[in-house]
């Protein structure tokens, strides 16, 4: 993971505010501390948050897809399609921006799907990389990036608003990178993740529109290649 300083913060960090809660799901452990704060006001509509992570001795951390962009290090980072496993060495801070999803392409004018899984540098895709200026001229993140991420059904989004499934595949790719299935599903392990066991596996299947628990492991294995089972316990 890039975005690593020995003594933490940055100008840009500084200016921002403590965010009440974390924006997605966090998947640390003991000994690894992780925060994050709400960028400037005026890139609240493309910026969700800044993150940072110290960890106090060695971990691997599993990173699960969240349908968000980052920049880390002066780097793009694309949207995830499965996880990844990163490195925290103790001592190293590790920080970065994330957007929510829609908001980098808006902000920077690059289809999400062109850099799906990718790190790319950000001089490399875009002239002008001040964020306050480029939100003086940028349009807000394509709503149907963000409602793909909470549709149970991709006919019913679609017959909502007023599009073609084709059509609405093509611009939920080029806001988020991907389908609005998988966004949908991306969204829906987030949320399970985020709000934990209920008082059985079965009810927090039931309470997260999977068919059961065997269909909520298996699709959570799919995107974070563990069961939410194992996931929660690592985390815990």
């Amino acid at each position: 993971m890039g975005g690593n300083t020995r003594d933490g913060s940055t100008p840009f960090s500084r200016m921002m505010d403590r965010s009440p809660r974390t924006h997605v799901v966090f998947l640390g452990g003991p000994g690894v501390r992780y925060e994050e704060r709400l960028p400037p006001a005026p890139l609240r509509p493309w910026v969700a948050v800044s993150w940072r992570i110290r960890a106090e001795r060695p971990f691997d951390l599993r990173i699960v897809p969240d349908g968000c962009m980052d920049i880390i290090h002066g780097d793009a980072i694309g949207s995830f399609s499965g996880h990844e496993v990163a490195r925290l060495e103790p001592g190293v801070v590790y920080e970065g921006l994330r957007f929510h999803p829609g908001g980098f392409p808006a902000l920077f004018g690059v289809p999400a799907d062109e850099l799906t899984g990718l790190r790319v540098p950000l001089a490399d895709l875009a002239k002008e990389r001040d964020l306050l200026r480029l939100a003086r001229e940028a349009q807000p993140p394509d709503p149907l990036a963000g409602a793909s991420s909470v549709s149970a059904d991709v006919r019913t989004l679609a017959r909502e608003v007023g599009y073609s499934e084709r059509q609405l595949r093509r611009r939920v790719l080029a806001a988020t990178g991907h389908s609005p299935k998988r966004m949908a599903r991306i969204g829906r392990m987030q949320r399970l993740l985020k709000a934990g066991r209920e008082e059985s596996w079965a009810r927090t299947a039931a309470e997260h529109g999977y068919y059961d628990e065997a269909h909520m492991a298996a699709d959570v294995r799919e995107l974070a290649g563990a069961t939410p089972h194992a996931l929660m316990s690592v985390s815990s």
